[in-house]
């Protein structure tokens, strides 16, 4: 999608009816096939399965405890899914020029601009994450349990010196509160399509059964 605003409505109500019902996960999931470039909008093998692992240790544990672990699993890796093309589409200022589009020029642009940070911030630790690695197979180290505790700390730790030089730099060149920006946004009549489908059968999902019927009785 070439228009923000569209993929961000998209994804929201695809994910809240995805998060709501099984319905919705497998709405939300026909329309990620259709609409999406599908494993190419995916993150890197390790990052991805990583995050399918934690979804399923969750999901072992309610079920464990009497809970809809199945469901659970299924409902959450269709959001990851949606989350991680979100992410992949996302290009640099588009978080900023959405939020001041939709908020005005002072709540906007703070919430743009740290959302914009948070962006940039995942984008390094993909870095680091990439020369750690680098450096772990030159020094013949593997990644185990006791390897991968001490760089989340280093990671960690990095970014929080780094939001402190970013809101450092910030305070220097006189930044208070707000700003202004111009954005232009480009729409596609493939957008518009794909949005209104994510949103028509978004809801429709979320809703009970009976009120569907009910719904497609009066406009039929």
């Amino acid at each position: 999608m070439q228009d923000p605003r569209l993929r961000l409505l998209s994804v929201v109500v695809l994910s809240l009816a995805a998060f709501s019902s099984m319905a919705g996960a497998v709405v939300a999931l026909a329309w990620w096939l259709i609409f999406t470039p599908r494993t190419k909008a995916l993150p890197r093998p390790g990052v991805f399965l990583s995050f399918i692992a934690m979804i399923a240790l969750t999901a072992l544990l309610s079920a464990w405890n009497g809970g809809p672990g199945l469901s659970y699993f299924i409902r959450m890796t269709v959001v990851l899914l949606l989350a991680a093309w979100a992410y992949s589409e996302t290009k640099e200022g588009e978080a900023l020029a959405v939020a001041a589009w939709a908020l005005g020029d002072r709540v906007g642009f703070e919430i743009g601009l740290i959302a914009e940070m948070g962006l940039s911030g995942l984008a390094v630790i993909g870095e680091e994450i990439s020369q750690m690695r680098v450096a772990m197979a030159l020094k013949g180290i593997r990644p185990g349990i006791r390897s991968v505790v001490p760089l989340a700390v280093t990671l960690i730790v990095t970014q929080i010196r780094r939001s402190e030089d970013i809101a450092r730099l910030l305070v220097i060149r006189g930044y208070t509160l707000g700003g202004r920006v111009c954005p232009r946004f480009r729409t596609d009549w493939k957008d518009v399509f794909a949005s209104f489908l994510a949103v028509s059968f978004g809801i429709l999902s979320i809703l009970p059964l009976r009120d569907v019927f009910i719904l497609l009785g009066r406009i039929l």
